[in-house]
């Protein structure tokens, strides 16, 4: 294991962080912003595992609650369940490509925002979902879509710098 890597994965998180507070984070499709706190999780996740999948959702979820109206920790738990669930893919018989990446990155980021649209429904608090529910969930997971192309690939070859050979994947192997 590459010593390096501890020090890597806090990296890509502050890096996904800034980009969300600089201008790009505040662009506009349709009214809606990319999420790309939430894309972030599922990049790592899936790059990386379940246990960094949820512990990275956590801390994004703490970030972007941070400076959204929304009770403390809502985002936490929606993007630490996301950030799992697209980690699960790696004890999984799917094969390692990137349109199977593709097809997990649609499915977590597609229901990441309808788990939080749903959830701040419950909890009563009126936002842009209540409105254009369907409309945000799709925008938001075809950003988080075509972001997946150049950004899982290049976080794959970013922490697996310093190593002969990419990070091992549990896919396909059956215990």
């Amino acid at each position: 294991m590459n010593r390096y890597r501890y020090f890597k994965i806090p990296l890509v998180i502050l890096t996904f962080a800034a980009i969300q507070r600089s201008q790009i984070g505040t662009l506009t499709i349709s009214s809606v912003h990319p999420d790309l706190l939430l894309a972030g999780t599922i990049f790592l996740g899936l790059t990386e595992g379940r246990e960094v999948g949820a512990v990275v959702g956590f801390i994004f979820g703490l970030f972007a609650d941070s400076f959204a109206s929304v009770p403390f920790g809502v985002s936490s738990l929606v993007y630490a369940v996301m950030g799992y669930i697209a980690g699960m893919v790696e004890v999984t018989t799917f094969p390692d490509s990137r349109l199977v990446d593709t097809a997990i990155v649609a499915i977590t980021a597609g229901g990441g925002e309808a788990f939080l649209g749903a959830l701040l429904n419950v909890l009563g608090i009126n936002t842009l979902f209540d409105q254009k529910f369907t409309e945000v969930v799709l925008v938001a997971t075809l950003l988080t879509v075509v972001l997946s192309v150049p950004v899982v690939p290049l976080l794959r070859w970013v922490l697996a710098m310093g190593t002969e050979e990419r990070p091992p994947s549990r896919r396909g192997i059956r215990d």
